[in-house]
């Protein structure tokens, strides 16, 4: 009897491990986020001369894009006020100003 309770209990033990087993290397997704500061009243952004978007301020407020390089350009009506090329890494926050 107490055999085969060991054994259960080894085998409860075994089946129990290997289902947190994963076979193969896992990469975390490539992304990396944008988040503006300053005036950023009716602003539009458009990066990559991608769909533009409007914005909101803060670190709270992140914009997911692929990591790599990048144009950013903001527009408040039909002038650029910001037009800046960027490179941004895997997981990186990275902080654009708006000035006024």
């Amino acid at each position: 009897m107490r055999y085969k309770s060991l054994i259960s209990s080894w085998l409860f033990a075994l089946a129990f491990t290997g289902c947190g087993y994963q076979e193969g290397v896992t990469t975390p997704e490539k992304k990396a986020y944008l988040y503006f500061t300053g005036n950023v009243q009716d602003v539009k952004v458009v990066v990559d001369s991608n769909e533009g978007f409007t914005i909101e301020t803060g670190p709270k407020h992140k914009y997911k894009i692929n990591s790599g390089k990048h144009t950013v350009t903001v527009y408040r009506g039909d002038k650029i006020i910001v037009n800046r090329e960027i490179f941004v890494s895997d997981g990186v926050e990275k902080e654009i100003e708006v000035q006024p």
